[in-house]
Parts: C-alpha cells; structure tokens; sequence
C-alpha cells in the first residue's frame, strides 16, 4: 500500500507540475530576482562568491550558470570555473532561463527543490497511511480474534454445564482453530462416551428385567412342584415325575445364574491379550474337533464335508474360545433337532473367516429369546476378538458365523 500511494501520487503530481508549470513559475520568479541582483551588483557570470552567497541565502537545491556547452558556475562548487574547463550534463528536461551578465548572457537553471517538497510530503502521507492500514488490518485481526475466543468461551461454558448437543465453533487455521478443533473433538468423545454408557446403563436394565423374568418362571414352577411334593409327602405317595420336573427347574435356574455370571465377566475385561497370529487349523481345528465328538455323543449327526482349510492366519483369545464352544454346544443340546444334520463349515470374505454352524430346532424357550444372554455373551467376546457374529434363525433353523479378521503376518505351519 506504501508504495502504491507514493508511486501514484508522485505521478500524479509531476503531471500536473508538467500541464501547468507551477514549477517553471517558481524558477522563472527567482530567475528575475537574480537579474535584478546581477544588474545591481553587476556581476559578471564569472564572480562565484557574490552568485553564491545569492544562491545560499534563498536555500536553493540546484544553480548553475552556462555559456554553450561550458559551466560557468556551480553552486555545489567551491572556487572559480575557469571557461572551457568543464562541460554541463546534457540533461533535456532542464529548462534554462537567459540571464544578462556585464560580461554577457548566459543560461542559468534554479531548481529550488519546490517539488521535492510536494514529494516529501506525499512520502510523509504515505507512510502514515500505510501504517494506519496496518494498524487498522492487525485491529481488525484483533478484534475478529477477540470475537471468537468470546465466542468459544460461551460453548465452552455450556458444555461446562453438561450440554453436549451444541457444536464447538470452527473457523480458520491459525493456533485458536486448533484450539477449537481440539475441543469440537473432545465434545464428540464425551457424547460417545456418554451414548455409550447410555447404551450399556439400557442394556443392563433390559438384562436384569429379564433375567428377573427367566428366573420368575423357573423358580415359581419350582416352588409350585414343591408343593406338590409336600402335599405328596404328607399322603406318603411322592412321585418321581414331580421329583424330576422340579430337578429341571433347578437347572434352568443354574444355566441362568452361570450365564449372567459370564456376561458380567465378560464385560469387566474391557481389554484382553490375544495369542499371537497362527493358522486357522491350529486355532479352530481343536476346538471343532471336540464340537464335532461332544455333539455325536449326544446323538447328532454332524456333517464336516464343507469344512475347507486355506492357510489363513487368526488371532484368538483361548478362553473366550473355549466359553463360546461351550454355549453354542450347550444351546444345540438345548433347542437342536437329532434327526437332522448339524452343518459346520468354514467361510471366507473380504480379508476374514468365519465359522458356520447350523442345525435344525425342535423349540426355543420363549423367556430365553427375549434376554438372549447367551448370544450378548458370544457377541461381547466376538467384538474383544475384533470379530463379529451374525445369527440368522427361522422356525425351522439356527445359524450362527462366528468372523475373525485375517492377520497378513501368517506363518506357515507344517502338518504332520
């Protein structure tokens, strides 16, 4: 901006200096006063010191007087010009006034400095516009700044409050961007945070509804067989079919004290260690194998032909293995139809593997299917793995795939 202003102006003013001669009127005023001082005086072109001392009196810049192509005198030189030993600069823009001498004319130049001052002022001006512009553009920074932290004190203060909902302002890219940018962030974890204990703090009431459900029935057809045996005993004709009725209820009531017991257990071990990455053959073979032989000696019919090992490496958690074979194990025992096959077989997607399992059922306890505790137990495990699960069922059947995400550090294993 300085220097568009100094740059223009001076053009601005050396045209109207060339249209309207103001600067030639000034010259030619002093022009007129050296002839009426030379006529007076009658000096000649050659008498520096009286010249001299006119010149330094009136504070002019530039005088110089010439005959020809030969200076006569100098202001800005100390002594006396001898003629013929030094030649005027040919400068065309120079203008000369012919002034008369007592040895004759000459052409004298005066140049007082008149513009230069129009100039000094014009630079004065400048830079203090230039620096208003600055001081005026960091203001304005300031106070847009100023603003803004005013506005991030105010979200920050609803958020100190509890309301989350509201977004952090974001603006710009300078350090209180970032500032902003860090805290819109920290708001979005706390809201996650807080869905997330929402979600559980739901998950949880849901669960102790319904356990408190599945543990009503069992525990009132429990006391109602006892009952019976009482009234029985009394009579002195206990029969074993209550007996046995009332041993049932009490090992629903134990499946579902162990059950909620693993789910809490589950969800206390919020990170767990997985064994290092080895083939799915390794992982999974033994734990299949004993899924198959537990399965056939409770009478099923398993069906393997489908079970393909590719060399795929996994990382797995034993434990959580083991508690996942023994509920799926246990809910087949529980719900699966023996006439029909129980299909395992291995599947393959996009950078993971899964395992299918899946038969056919006879029924599904209907309190059971609304907890689904059991299946709440697998998933947990299922995503601590960095697994998934999906459960697709009808009337007819029941499948589970259990997925785990393929490791690329695979190393290969030799089988015996």
């Amino acid at each position: 901006m300085l220097s568009v202003t100094y740059f223009g102006g001076k053009g601005l003013l050396q045209r109207f200096f060339f249209r309207t001669g103001y600067v030639y009127a000034e010259e030619t005023e002093r022009a007129e006063e050296l002839q009426e001082y030379v006529t007076q005086n009658k000096l000649s072109a050659s008498d520096y010191k009286m010249l001299k001392k006119w010149g330094t009196e009136r504070n002019i810049d530039d005088f110089t007087i010439s005959r020809g192509k030969w200076l006569l005198f100098d202001i800005s030189y100390n002594g006396k010009i001898m003629y013929g030993s030094r030649e005027i600069p040919n400068l065309t823009w120079r203008m000369y006034h012919r002034i008369s001498f007592k040895d004759g004319t000459a052409d004298v130049y005066i140049y007082e400095g008149t513009a230069d001052k129009y100039f000094n002022i014009l630079m004065v001006f400048s830079v203090v516009l230039g620096v208003a512009a600055c001081i005026g553009i960091v203001v304005s920074g300031m106070y847009e700044n100023v603003k803004y932290i005013q506005c991030l004190m105010k979200e920050v203060n609803i958020i100190s409050r509890g309301n989350l909902q509201g977004n952090v302002t974001v603006q710009g890219t300078d350090e209180i961007a970032q500032l902003a940018s860090g805290l819109e962030h920290m708001r979005q974890t706390l809201v996650k945070k807080e869905q997330i204990e929402y979600d559980l703090k739901s998950a949880q009431e849901k669960l102790v509804l319904g356990m408190s459900h599945d543990l009503r029935t069992p525990l009132t057809g429990l006391m109602a067989y006892l009952e019976i045996l009482k009234k029985q005993q009394k009579e002195g004709a206990v029969t074993q079919e209550y007996i046995n009725k009332a041993f049932d209820r009490v090992l629903q009531i134990r499946d579902l004290s162990e059950q909620m017991f693993e789910y809490f257990f589950v969800n206390s071990r919020h990170h767990i260690e997985l064994e290092p990455a080895e083939d799915i053959m390794c992982a999974f073979g033994d734990y299949l194998s004993e899924l198959c032989a537990l399965l056939e000696y409770e009478g099923f019919k398993v069906n393997t032909d489908r079970l393909e090992w590719r060399q795929i490496s996994v990382c797995i958690n034993t434990d959580f293995i083991g508690r996942i074979m023994n509920n799926i194990i246990s809910n087949i025992e529980k719900y699966g139809k023996h006439e029909n096959e129980v299909c395992i077989q291995l599947c393959y997607g996009n950078e993971e593997v899964g395992i299918s399992i899946q038969n056919s059922i006879t029924r599904f306890d209907s309190e059971h299917q609304k907890t689904g505790i059991g299946l709440q137990n697998i998933s947990i495990m299922m995503e601590q793995m960095d697994g998934r699960m999906e459960v697709n069922a009808d009337d007819l059947t029941y499948c589970i795939v259990l997925y785990f995400p393929e490791k690329k550090e695979y190393h290969k294993i030799s089988k015996v």
